[in-house]
């Protein structure tokens, strides 16, 4: 949702980042000036490194358990016409897994497949090879597979005689699939009640296309099995797609091992794959859409998908030196278009020459490097050859130029610099920021790690390397570490953008961590998923406030106070991998640099906090997936819904908005008149909160009296307003309020409601982390609430009888009156209202009576009998 994730302010946060950026990119190009003067380019020095046949980084140039390789659709169907006897392996030749059919042979070779490629034989070589490396060193194989029903959707069944017109082409005519589109299509194949009813053919169809192939990997044929010398190594998982017979799928990233029920992309993530090898048939069909997808999931982070170029083919393809193709074929612009999107793509049929390319400059030491080169390991995930200074004096006079040109484009971070120099004499000694961490079942993960014998590597492995991730950057954000409760942290701050970016950056040093191999998977807790988890989950809770003392204690600052005992609640409520935050620490600066993703966690009660408290749920817009685990907080009680109980798509909002909320405070004044709005909104929440209700409340305490709640469906929201009237008549009001309204027959703050069903669109406002909803229903039910009266509900009386015959299991007795048919501004036609209500007492301070205004103009009397009574079900 751009409305979401573009934002203003993350469109903020980010703008800020891009200006340091840029800033740095022209200091960066103002050093590389003094380079060139000195008499070498980092253009040059990469030559000669890669002329002088340097190494990349161990890790790189060699497969390993975090290395997935996955060969798609290898199989008798996509294949070419092909020598029996397997030659087409040249030396690559080994024994067949199985001998081909009598009927799938021509004389010496076998036959083209259904929907063959040309020269798909070319790649199961190639594949043999990676598979059997991978095998050897223990990397994830996975062979993918389309795998159909003899009925399948997507099968031609209008005949294998096709018609051409000027604006369409139909039917199936020997192995090429046909695109129906156009007018003038048959009619009978739109009327088919046996196409395919995925998401993209269903878009298709709505768009007048329909794509019909000739019958292809039937499950049980010879075409549907792999290439009988195809070698897949013990130990490789098959994954199958398209077997439900009114589904079709162009991509292998959600196809799924048979015996597990795990897909490709659980698989992935689940085992924290980080580098992809993707070959097989075809190239600009389901190899790319598969690509595609594995891309998207590893945005955001140091993964990579590999496309081996030597091991795929295309329908539209064409010999070239664009990585084996034409760029103009539709193979080439493939290409193109995945190195655009982030991928890489290795050329050489060998797997070492391969590797090579993919690693080109990278490095562990600086003997990896040509000798003008130097090892960059700060570079992530590999370190990165680069060129040594050379000393000169044009070179020193060139260094001078980058300085003075470095002090202009850096003169903002010098000034940041000047004034954070406080910051920098020592800990905070009045008003203090704390952070304090904890790791999510650490105890349980020692308990675990000394019965398999490894201690030691827990030790002096994931404890130190956790340290390390905590104390790396404490410095860069002027952070004080006050002391370490077991594995613990507790670390003060200046501010509250120093503290939460502080945590930011901890949490994305934690997910891109070496953790030591024995130590995933051991516990729930440092269970490995793809892109969103990685090693220790730790949790951080943030709060500020003023300490009653501050002292140096054996050279280490000691606060006392509150706020040590309430920083320690909001971190224990936290989950691991997760940021809390307090409410004394909203609203955020606008000056964190890195992108961050926040959440409304609702009111809770705390413990060490006097008063309720409103929680926000942070995390790196890099692990905004982390959210998705909506982990119960540990607090006493929550109070009111969190942004992720907020309901979506088809729902029902209601208004509920004080009536005369000016004349209540000129009469009575704000304060009595603010004690009474206390008193209604805490009435809304515990109806709210009642597990029948389970509603969302979008804006909290409001002093202007308008609240808005949306609910998940009809029945809950007429609960909610039945009851929550009913509750405002129980309610203790403030003594002056009872006062000045003992003449009326309501008691305390008269509340109008009015509700509507229909599609909203949820969005989440980011500097909140509320949601909010716009869409025709939300204006609908501002003017249908327009109508009521104090004390009153009220409905459209088509929507109710709809939701009463449909659902009205656990309804109470209902009173309906009907109010009459009215004209709302903005809706077309006339609309038929009722009010609602539990007992004719309540229904009589409605009274039947009705508001008119500019919103709503009464088109129709009630017509007779006005009121009638539902029943509760029996």
């Amino acid at each position: 949702d751009a409305r979401v994730d573009g934002s203003s302010d993350g469109e903020r946060r980010r703008s800020i980042a891009m200006a340091r950026r840029r800033r740095r990119a022209v200091a960066a190009r103002a050093l590389l000036l003094g380079t060139a003067l000195a008499g070498a380019t980092v253009g040059d020095a990469a030559r000669e490194a890669g002329a002088s046949g340097a190494r990349g980084a161990e890790a790189c140039v060699n497969l390993g358990a975090r290395d997935a390789v996955v060969a798609v659709c290898v199989q008798n169907d996509f294949m070419d016409e092909r020598a029996g006897d397997g030659s087409y392996l040249g030396d690559r030749r080994r024994e067949a897994r199985s001998r081909a059919p009598a009927n799938a042979m021509r004389g010496d070779k076998m036959k083209r497949g259904a929907l063959a490629v040309l020269n798909g034989q070319e790649i199961v070589g190639v594949a043999n090879d990676w598979l059997e490396r991978g095998a050897a060193r223990g990397s994830r194989l996975m062979v993918t597979m389309d795998w159909h029903p003899a009925e399948h959707c997507s099968f031609c069944r209008f005949g294998k005689k096709g018609k051409q017109t000027l604006d369409c082409v139909w039917g199936c005519e020997g192995t090429q699939g046909m695109c129906v589109t156009g007018s003038s299509v048959p009619q009978e194949v739109f009327d088919s009640s046996n196409r395919c009813v995925d998401e993209i053919s269903t878009h298709d169809y709505q768009q007048s296309r329909y794509f019909q192939w000739p019958p292809h990997c039937v499950e049980g044929t010879f075409g549907a099995e792999l290439d009988p010398f195809l070698q897949v190594p013990k130990g490789a998982t098959t994954l199958k797609t398209s077997s439900a017979s009114d589904k079709d799928s162009y991509s292998m990233f959600h196809a799924v091992d048979v015996d597990t029920g795990r897909s490709m992309e659980a698989i992935l993530k689940d085992e924290n794959i980080e580098r992809v090898f993707i070959m097989g048939l075809a190239t600009d069909m389901v190899v790319k859409n598969t690509l595609w997808d594995i891309l998207e999931m590893q945005n955001n982070t140091d993964a990579q998908a590999v496309l081996v170029a030597a091991g795929v083919r295309g329908v539209f393809d064409e010999p070239g030196d664009y990585y084996l193709s034409s760029p103009k074929s539709g193979s080439g612009v493939v290409k193109a278009e995945a190195i655009a999107r982030g991928a890489s793509i290795v050329a050489s049929t060998d797997i070492d020459d391969a590797l090579g390319e993919l690693c080109a400059g990278t490095c562990d030491v600086d003997s990896d490097c040509d000798n003008e080169m130097f090892c960059d390991d700060s570079e992530k995930p590999y370190g990165r050859c680069k060129p040594r200074p050379k000393n000169s004096g044009v070179a020193t006079a060139a260094t001078i130029i980058a300085l003075l040109g470095a002090f202009i484009v850096f003169r903002k971070d010098i000034i940041e610099s000047y004034n954070n120099r406080h910051k920098a004499r020592g800990a905070p000694t009045d008003f203090v920021v704390l952070v304090e961490t904890d790791i999510e079942g650490s105890s349980e993960l020692w308990e675990r790690m000394g019965e398999l014998d490894k201690a030691d590597i827990m030790k002096n492995g994931v404890m130190k390397l956790h340290d390390e991730c905590l104390r790396r950057s404490m410095k860069k954000y002027f952070g004080y570490e006050l002391l370490v409760r077991g594995d613990a942290f507790l670390v003060a701050f200046h501010s509250v953008a120093d503290a939460l970016s502080w945590a930011l950056q901890v949490q994305l040093d934690l997910m891109n961590a070496a953790w030591p191999e024995d130590s995933h998977n051991v516990t729930a807790g440092t269970m490995q998923e793809f892109g969103r988890y990685n090693g220790l989950r730790v949790r951080m809770g943030i709060h500020c406030g003023k300490v009653d003392k501050c002292i140096k204690h054996q050279g280490k600052i000691v606060y006392e106070g509150a706020v040590l005992q309430q920083t320690t609640s909001v971190a224990d409520a936290g989950v691991g991998g997760g940021i809390l935050l307090s409410q004394a620490t909203l609203p955020l600066s606008a000056n964190i640099e890195i992108p961050y993703v926040l959440f409304d966690q609702g009111l809770h009660q705390m413990n060490a906090f006097d008063k309720p408290q409103r929680l926000k749920e942070v995390y790196p817009e890099e692990l905004a997936s982390r959210c998705d685990v909506r982990a119960k907080l540990d607090t006493v009680e929550r109070l009111t819904p969190s942004f992720h109980d907020a309901p979506e798509g088809d729902v029902t909002m209601i208004y509920a908005h004080v009536v005369g909320l000016a004349e209540l405070q000129k009469a009575i004044g704000i304060k009595v008149v603010e004690e009474g709005l206390s008193v209604m909104f805490e009435t809304l929440r515990k109806v709210l909160m009642r597990p029948h209700c389970g509603g969302y409340d979008c804006r909290g305490y409001e002093r202007n009296g308008e609240n808005m709640y949306v609910f998940s469906s009809y029945k809950r929201c007429l609960l909610f307003a039945l009851e929550a009237q009913a509750e405002l008549q129980r309610a203790e009001w403030p003594d002056e309020l009872s006062s000045y309204l003992e003449s009326s027959a309501i008691r305390g703050i008269p509340v109008r409601m009015g509700m509507h069903s229909g599609p909203l669109k949820r969005i989440r406002i980011p500097g909140e982390g509320l949601a909010d909803y716009y869409g025709e229903s939300a204006n609908r039910a501002a003017r249908v609430m327009s109508v009521a009266v104090g004390a009153q509900v009220t409905c459209v009386e088509v929507e109710l009888d709809r939701a009463l015959q449909s659902d009205s299991e656990g309804l109470p007795d209902i009173l309906i009156d009907r109010l009459g048919t009215f004209r709302l501004k903005g809706i077309p036609g006339s609309t038929a209202l009722v009010q609602v209500a539990l007992t004719p007492e309540l229904a009589g301070l409605g009274g039947s009576r009705y508001k008119e205004s500019k919103k709503a103009q009464l088109a129709l009397e009630a017509s007779s009998p006005k009121r009638r009574v539902h029943k509760a079900a029996q």
